[in-house]
């Protein structure tokens, strides 16, 4: 490091301890005469020591490193600091006008000594051309100048020995690291020589790093004959063009390390059936940023190709697959859409509707973005909750049918529908599939058809209508008979009498409209409107019509009605037509049995209800005739009968039997010919907190 030091224009980057000595010596009374002008000093830290110094010696400072490019009269920059954003700002300046000094530590160590040389130096020319100096001075100031010296290089040497050392231990370190790693690597030179070649890399080619190391023919495991590796194109930094003439296409440039290349390629010497390999290069720089070799490393991607071309198998027998599916995906599409009946596609957690066929748009009305996403609850019974209940307990594959359900179209129109719910696995999630069928014409013809059963049994309850509105006209008769002779009599009618009287022509009044009312409201052909009911109020009710006709014929009656049942979901007005049906039933067998005998018969009616394991049970037993197994196998049937021709429809106990079905209900009968028979009746008990 020797250059002239007189009339010296220098700036200096990097604030740090050598910075202060650097600028002590050059400002100092040494080199004064030398006209050395720092014109300033560069740091992005402004508490440095340096930049302190500077400031102290009246030296312009700047944290801006472009503020240096900017000086005008500029000889030398001496770089004291190492920051990548300084090679792109010292690129602009012009090299041939300035010098670039970049000093790490022994560098500026050296510059320093330099320095304190040149003092030295100056110090004794100028003893010696000031005075006259004996033998004996000159030579002490030699001695004193070489001791000097002496000291500069002694510490220049244990400086190299312990840089020497610590080289020597990176590159023991970097043998370890290398000769460790699992990825089969190489490195060269710049001459092109192998000077590492690493375990992985020795099991990978099957060539040992002692034949190797040393020597340039690292291409010998790959090729027949010499060819440069992707290591020695990076080392003679090929043109693309050369490149091209020894891997063609295969080649590429790194995306993450710049100035580094990739190429891939099979070798079918290596290994049992040939190996397809990986190769990255990528240059070793000095700090200079000269290329001073290759690192090369290799990857073995044999397998990594089979499963490759496996999964392009695979993909290809996807692709066929994926072309049947889709026809056959649109074969299904097809028959879903066209199946005569509306079919939901539902959630099995939530019940919102996935998707649904063109028929549910045709016969709700609804377009399918409006159904999508909406419960399917929505479009039916809000309050009805055995559908929820019944879709939450089936299990995978099974099926539930709900029948006579009511449905609304978006005109708010409704109509009745039976429901068939199947559970299955659909695009890989539980689903419910729901075919809904419209049965409103039946459920209509069925209406009627109850409706003309009740006209029928309306016939067979005139005499009990009759007495019991005769019973309070009689009472209203006689009360307005008395009234009329004491009026005629000029009696006055004491005012507790005719109150007493008034108040019974009131309640009789009251009790034969309640009876009419009663008959009216039976007789009227009720919609289905499934509501909470205590199933003893429309039992009750059967004797405001058929009372009289027990009394008439001599049947006792037993009722043994639990308190505080449970309530179930039905309409009052047909339950009352099924017990009304059961109790006329009764009266029959019971006077048929009468009739077959000379000897008085005890006639018992007896009708129980309680509650039991969710389920509310009524029984209507009597004492009549009985059954027979083959009656009893008949008597739901319609139009069946045991009745003389013109007593019976044999519409009774069918039409009873269907409308306890429609409240998911069951009806039972127990029969011993000749000694009565027992009618068990069943419906679900409405859980607490349902509505």
């Amino acid at each position: 490091m020797y250059f002239d030091l007189k009339g010296l224009k220098l700036a200096i980057i990097g604030g740090g301890d050598p910075c202060v000595e650097i600028l002590d010596h050059l400002t100092g009374p040494g080199l004064k005469d030398m006209g050395i002008q720092v014109l300033m000093v560069a740091d992005t830290i402004d508490i440095v020591r340096g930049i302190v110094r500077a400031k102290e010696l009246n030296i312009p400072t700047a944290n801006d490193y472009n503020a240096v490019c900017d000086l005008s009269g500029l000889d030398l920059i001496l770089k004291l600091k190492n920051d990548e954003l300084l090679s792109c700002i010292l690129e602009k300046v012009n090299s041939e006008r300035m010098s670039i000094i970049d000093l790490d530590n022994y560098g500026a160590m050296s510059f320093i000594n330099y320095l304190k040389a040149e003092t030295e130096k100056i110090r004794i020319r100028k003893r010696i051309q000031t005075r006259d100096m004996c033998k004996e001075e000159i030579a002490d100031l030699f001695e004193r100048f070489s001791t000097r010296i002496n000291e500069i290089a002694e510490n220049r040497i244990a400086y190299l020995e312990e840089e020497h050392r610590d080289l020597q231990k990176m590159e023991k370190e970097l043998n370890q690291i290398i000769q460790g790693s699992m990825i089969p690597t190489f490195i060269i030179n710049n001459e092109h020589m192998i000077t590492h070649w690493n375990g992985a890399c020795e099991e990978l080619t099957g060539y040992p790093a002692y034949e190797l190391v040393g020597t340039d023919r690292q291409w010998a495991p790959f090729r027949s004959a010499k060819r440069p590796t992707l290591a020695d194109v990076v080392v003679a930094q090929m043109d693309e063009k050369e490149v091209h003439k020894y891997y063609g296409n295969a080649w590429r440039k790194c995306k993450i390390i710049n100035e580094a290349y990739e190429v891939e390629e099979f070798f079918p010497h290596l290994g049992e059936n040939g190996k397809w390999i990986f190769f990255t290069a990528a240059p070793i720089k000095s700090p200079d940023g000269k290329v001073i070799g290759a690192i090369q490393t290799l990857r073995d991607r044999t397998e990594d190709k089979k499963a490759q071309e496996e999964i392009e198998l695979q993909d290809q027998e996807l692709s066929k697959l994926h072309e049947k599916y889709k026809k056959s995906e649109e074969k299904y599409r097809s028959l879903f859409n066209e199946n005569p009946n509306p079919i939901f596609i539902i959630d099995s957690q939530t019940f919102e509707i996935l998707d649904v066929n063109h028929r549910v748009q045709e016969n709700y009305g609804y377009s399918k973005s409006e159904l999508l996403g909406t419960s399917f609850l929505e479009i039916g019974e809000k309050t009805d909750d055995t559908i929820k209940q019944g879709m939450q307990g089936l299990t995978q594959g099974g099926s539930m049918l709900f029948t006579k359900k009511r449905h609304w179209r978006k005109t708010g129109q409704c109509f009745f529908v039976n429901i068939k719910v199947v559970k299955v696995v659909f695009s890989h999630r539980d689903v419910l599939i729901a075919s809904t069928t419209d049965i409103t014409e039946s459920v209509e013809k069925e209406t009627q058809l109850i409706q003309a059963g009740k006209l029928a049994t309306l016939g067979t309850m005139a005499a009990g209508m009759a007495h019991e509105i005769n019973q309070p006209l009689n009472v209203i008769q006689i009360c307005a008979d008395l009234i009329q002779k004491m009026v005629k009599k000029g009696v006055a009618i004491p005012d507790d009498e005719l109150v007493g009287m008034a108040k019974d022509i009131i309640e009789n009044v009251a009790r034969a409209s309640g009876v009419i009312k009663h008959v009216r409201d039976f007789a009227r052909q009720s919609e289905r409107d499934l509501k909470k009911l205590n199933i003893n109020d429309p039992i009750t009710d059967v004797f405001k019509v058929l009372g009289h006709q027990l009394s008439v014929h001599s049947i006792e009656k037993t009722l043994e009605l639990s308190e505080n049942l449970p309530q179930i979901r039905a309409e009052h007005n047909r339950l009352e037509q099924v017990f009304i049906n059961l109790v006329t039933n009764a009266i029959d067998a019971m006077d048929e049995k009468a009739s077959k005998t000379q000897e008085p018969v005890k006639k018992m009616l007896t009708i129980k209800t309680f509650a039991k394991n969710g389920y509310v049970v009524a029984t209507v037993s009597d004492t009549g005739v009985g059954m027979n197994e083959e009656v009893k196998n008949k008597i739901f049937e319609p139009f069946f009968t045991t009745k003389d021709t013109g007593k019976g429809t044999g519409l009774g106990t069918s039409i009873s039997f269907g409308i306890i079905k429609d409240y998911s209900g069951t009806i039972d009968v127990e029969s011993v010919e000749g000694e009565g028979a027992c009618f068990t009746i069943t419906f679900p008990a409405i859980k607490i907190g349902k509505n």
